[in-house]
């Protein structure tokens, strides 16, 4: 049945995000757009991140705190897309690596993510490129068909660009990021319209426990 995780044998609460709401990422009024946004997909959200908390909670090192953006920062920012967040801390979760399902108009992403410009993600590619962590994730994305994505920023209503992709090049992910890459993702990528019905249903809860239960180790050891 879609929808329910067998480990705890119970429905999800997520029902699925809005089908007819991806529209309003086109509104041309900022501050309709942003309104729209929150009405829209976060209450679904929010139960998305109870549910996952519920359910990843247990088997973490340390507590997790779900997040949902304001949208409305820093002064003039085009709201392109919302997201939920999974972080060890409780503020400032931007800073450092996170559990994210991202919104966006033509995609959902259920990905480990890092903001390039984050304190931390330096010491990440360090672990990566020499610490053997690279190694690790390569096998991960292989073995759990999860990939490795670059974003560039780009102006509204795209607001950011994928130009890297690869199951196995980290490589050149990183060498992506040194040119122009804001934004670094392991993890999956569902592209609309095709995956609306996967999008809207709740079996996109029970596919994010499951990416982000093979994440969470990665995210631990990084965090």
């Amino acid at each position: 049945m879609e929808g329910v995780d067998y480990l705890f044998d119970v429905p999800l609460r997520f029902p699925g995000l809005p089908s007819e709401a991806f529209e309003v990422f086109s509104l041309e009024d900022r501050d309709e757009r942003r309104n729209a946004i929150l009405a829209a997909f976060h209450p679904p959200l929010k139960l998305l991140g109870e549910d996952l908390l519920e359910r990843l909670g247990p088997g973490a090192a340390g507590p997790l705190h779900a997040h949902l953006p304001r949208l409305d920062w820093p002064a003039g920012y085009q709201p392109f897309c919302t997201w939920l967040a999974l972080s060890r801390e409780s503020h400032g979760y931007q800073s450092g690596p996170q559990l994210n399902l991202g919104v966006h108009s033509d995609h959902v992403a259920i990905r480990l993510a890092w903001d390039t410009a984050a304190p931390g993600f330096g010491r990440f590619e360090f672990l990566c490129r020499h610490g053997g962590l690279g190694e690790t994730l390569v096998e991960l994305s292989r073995e759990r068909g999860l990939l490795f994505r670059v974003y560039a920023a780009a102006g509204w209503p795209e607001g950011s660009r994928r130009i890297f992709e690869s199951d196995h090049d980290l490589e050149e992910t990183f060498r992506e990021v040194g040119r122009r890459g804001v934004w670094w993702e392991i993890g999956e990528r569902h592209d609309l319209p095709g995956a609306l019905a996967l999008v809207a249903s709740p079996a996109l809860g029970t596919r994010a426990v499951s990416v982000f239960s093979y994440l969470l180790p990665i995210y631990e050891r990084v965090a």
